[in-house]
């Protein structure tokens, strides 16, 4: 027996495909068949009569089951779980009878813009049977129909009482509960067992096969729950639905054990003694440089705070003082540090602005909690939906909120840290990880090094560590705990080693090698300011990275002869609006002013997917390192790009300015870039830059002489050409070790990009590797006439290739290529340079 229930649209809107649903949980039908409503209305309405088998505890979602069987589930916009019931007002219950129109929600639209990802609703049929949509990609009113559900009536067997069941209980971490997009995952899991799965909470039960059903279990952030199973594969689907539960079904962070278990299986550790009692740690190198000291432990300690407050008003106003003062100290130090360290605050402060943050813990305070519990409660929300979306450039934002958290716990408790550490001359600081404000806060006249377990090259500490020229190095792994304080190291970040307890002949060694160091450098900054050719007279250029305007005049004054590569998102993040024409002009000028004639490269926008901008609305992107990033934002939005190329065209300056565009991967793209540079020109009437390419794809490296005829110069951006090469999330600590630029298959990239762009201008490298003493002569010697670095290792490069002649540089690009590790390479290097520099020892101790 056949059924068909005609489903009415529950809210005004434009009614379309589910594949326009920016998430791929709904557009894969993973949550189940149906479409989707863009709604322009506020209120949501019933689509039959039937009774309200669910209302999630944020209001974000509600299922209704209709008298003939069918069920509906209506989810208002994608990500709407982390709004906590902000926007959505709910007019019944669980259990409610409603007929066709009758009102469910109402929305406020403001409110769910601000905070989600997309308003996009899906309308889904749960359950079994057969969905004909009626026509599609139209504007419909509430109440009128929009899809025919189908469900024929089979007999069947329903298990039996006696039937062996298996259970297990496990404790759920999930920061929003169980809501539509992790039961789906659990029902998709449950289907593909010949088993009949059944989860428990309280008196509560659920079929894990049935969405709504898992959803109006009421599961919160740490119940236990009971999971049985009966069927030929029960054990099997047992140990896939507890394991995938104690996961946070991707939608927080793992439970305790489980991320214990994950950490101790990637980490090493550590090193057994050597006959001389000396440990040898490796790591990543952050920030190059050798030093010996005495090795200070910083760890982490959790803050308390109470979980039951005051009154409402005293707990709001110690809120309140705490945001203030973090404010006050975090803006001090933005207006005393570089570009990279205000980038970074400036994060912080647009957290403590965030109104999703502070909305979740007022309603934490007007529950009874304590101010700190109720920040924490919001941080930690925030970070479980970070950390939830399976890209980790977005967990960086997690890392911000949890230095954040420790900040305002800080200051409610009196403004002192509760683990202050007291640092002597020449500290080497170890820990699990650093926070960026632990980092700031620490007397920096007395850091020598740092040295963590975790972390990347290319972390906020990694950023901050180089910046202030102190070396570093991270992903040690978990054996650094065996350290203790004010042990004996050496570190010899060049090297990518810590080593503890060293000898006396290595720390003779090593004091000597530091010496050396030191001198090296005096000598190069006294001889900065000179152009960089090699001993046989060959010019190459030395530029600097630069990331505002305060940095290009100490950069030129630390030996910069230019800048190759201008960093231009500090104007476009953390802002409500597009900078103006005018406003990038300002900036420019200024930094053309600063370089006083020597030449500006100027990188277009490099936003979208791993550095979302909050109006510039992107789709969903399951990986936003392979999306519209790069050079794809500025075609996807011609206004932006075209307004920036307006800017760059009339900045005025004697020296050469230059245009360089981000992730290009095809010709395709420079033309059309051109074409709208050529536009630009014309309607300014200013000079016309010259044009070149960032390669950072493999497909740009191998079709560099395709690009060329089309192009000025090409820049190879080795992070990214990196990650892409060997498939690698550059910000994945557990992968630091492995992702090092120096490997073969980069090189032979950066060679290939020589061979076709040697009729440009000039071949440039802008990424790490340009700053990597080792890596310099290879990438000379591979065909490389430019390199553009971080501005406090200009200097020592051009000294260092002032002592070595092309030849030299190529014999050694040569032998490079044969290798088949970065180890090896680095190997080759450090013993070559040693021998041709003589008593110049570049690189790690002997």
């Amino acid at each position: 027996m056949t059924h068909e229930l005609i489903i009415h649209a529950p809210i005004d809107g434009w009614v379309c495909e589910l594949d326009e649903v920016p998430d791929a949980a709904f557009a894969g039908r993973m949550v189940g068949e149906g479409l989707a409503i863009d709604p322009t209305g506020m209120m949501v309405r019933a689509p039959f009569d039937g009774v309200v088998s669910s209302l999630a505890r944020t209001s974000h979602a509600v299922s209704v089951r209709s008298d003939t069987g069918p069920e509906i589930l209506i989810h208002l916009g994608v990500e709407t779980v982390s709004l906590n019931g902000a926007g959505f007002t709910a007019h019944v219950a669980a259990g409610d009878r409603v007929r066709t129109g009758d009102l469910l929600l109402t929305l406020d639209l403001e409110v769910i813009v601000s905070g989600a990802k997309s308003l996009i609703s899906p309308i889904l049929l749960v359950g079994d049977g057969e969905v004909h949509p009626l026509p599609l990609n139209r504007l419909v009113e509430a109440g009128e129909p929009i899809m025919a559900v189908r469900q024929t009536a089979v007999a069947g067997m329903t298990p039996s009482d006696s039937e062996a069941r298996l259970t297990r209980t496990v404790r759920a971490p999930l920061p929003h509960g169980l809501h539509a997009r992790p039961a789906s995952r659990l029902a998709a899991v449950a289907k593909s067992f010949d088993a009949r799965i059944r989860l428990t909470l309280g008196e509560r039960g659920a079929d894990a096969v049935s969405l709504t059903a898992m959803m109006a279990l009421g599961l919160k952030d740490g119940d236990e729950l009971t999971v049985s199973a009966s069927g030929r594969q029960a054990e099997a689907a047992l140990d896939a639905i507890t394991a995938l539960i104690e996961s946070g079904l991707g939608e927080g962070e793992p439970a305790p054990h489980a991320s214990a278990a994950i950490e101790a299986a990637a980490a090493p550790v550590g090193p057994a003694p050597s006959e001389d009692g000396e440990l040898i740690f490796s790591g990543v190198t952050a920030a190059p440089g050798l030093v010996i000291g005495h090795a200070v432990r910083l760890r982490h300690v959790e803050i308390e705070a109470p979980e039951h407050g005051r009154t409402i008003a005293l707990e709001r106003a110690d809120l309140q003082r705490a945001l203030e003062g973090v404010r006050n100290r975090i803006e001090n130090a933005v207006a005393s540090g570089g570009a990279h360290r205000r980038a970074i605050l400036a994060a912080h402060l647009a957290f403590l602005d965030d109104p999703g943050l502070l909305a979740t813990a007022q309603e934490a305070i007007e529950a009874g909690r304590s101010a700190g519990f109720a920040w924490r409660t919001a941080t930690r929300e925030g970070m479980a939906l970070f950390r939830s979306l399976g890209d980790t450039r977005t967990a960086e934002r997690a890392d911000d909120l949890m230095d954040l958290e420790r900040q305002v716990l800080v200051e409610l408790s009196g403004g002192a840290d509760p683990t202050p550490v007291i640092l002597g001359d020449g500290a080497i600081i170890l820990a699990d990880d650093l926070l960026p404000s632990q980092l700031i806060a620490l007397d920096a006249s007395k850091v020598a090094g740092l040295c963590t377990a975790r972390g990347g090259a290319t972390s906020h500490v990694a950023i901050l560590a180089a910046a202030m020229g102190v070396p570093a190095l991270v992903a040690v792994g978990a054996g650094l705990e065996r350290v203790e304080d004010g042990a004996l190291v050496v570190l010899d970040a060049d090297g990518r080693r810590l080593i503890v307890s060293p000898s006396a002949a290595r720390q003779a060694r090593a004091q000597s090698a530091a010496a050396a160091r030191q001198r090296r450098r005096l000598e190069a900054r006294a001889l900065a300011a000179e152009d960089c050719r090699t001993a046989d007279g060959v010019r190459i250029e030395v530029f600097a990275n630069l990331g505002d305007v305060a940095e290009a005049a100490p950069a030129v004054a630390g030996g910069a002869e230019g800048c190759g590569l201008l960093r231009t998102e500090f104007l476009f993040l953390e802002r409500q609006n597009a900078p103006t024409e005018d406003e990038q002009l300002a900036q420019y000028q200024a930094i053309a002013d600063a370089l006083n004639g020597r030449p500006l490269v100027i990188r277009t926008l490099d936003a979208g997917g791993d550095k979302p901008l909050s109006y510039l609305p992107m789709p969903h992107e399951e990986n936003p390192a392979l999306g519209l990033r790069g050079v794809r934002t500025g075609l996807h939005r011609p206004d932006l790009l075209l307004t920036q190329l307006r800017a760059v065209c009339r900045v005025r300056s004697s020296g050469t300015v230059a245009v360089m565009l981000p992730m290009i991967t095809s010709a395709a793209e420079v033309c059309q870039v051109r074409a709208m540079l050529d536009v630009a020109v014309g309607e300014t009437g200013g000079a016309s830059p010259l044009l070149g390419v960032m390669i950072e794809t493999p497909a740009a490296a191998m079709t560099a002489d395709l690009l060329a005829p089309h192009i000025d110069f090409v820049s190879v951006g080795t992070n990214d050409l990196t990650q892409y090469a060997l498939a690698m999330d550059r910000q994945n600590a557990h992968l630091a070790a492995q992702l090092d630029s120096l490997h073969p298959a980069v090189l032979r990239l950066i060679a290939q990009t020589a061979a076709g762009a040697a009729d440009t201008r000039w071949i440039g490298v802008c990424g790490g590797l340009a700053s990597d003493l080792l890596a310099a002569p290879i990438l000379i010697g591979l065909g490389v006439t430019e390199l553009s670095a971080t501005p406090s290792m200009t200097a020592e490069i051009k000294a260092l290739l002032r002592g070595l002649t092309l030849a030299d540089c190529r014999e050694l690009a040569t032998q490079a290529l044969r290798l088949d590790s970065a180890e090896a390479e680095r190997a080759l290097a450090d013993e070559r340079l040693a021998a041709l520099m003589k008593s110049r020892v570049v690189g790690a101790v002997a």
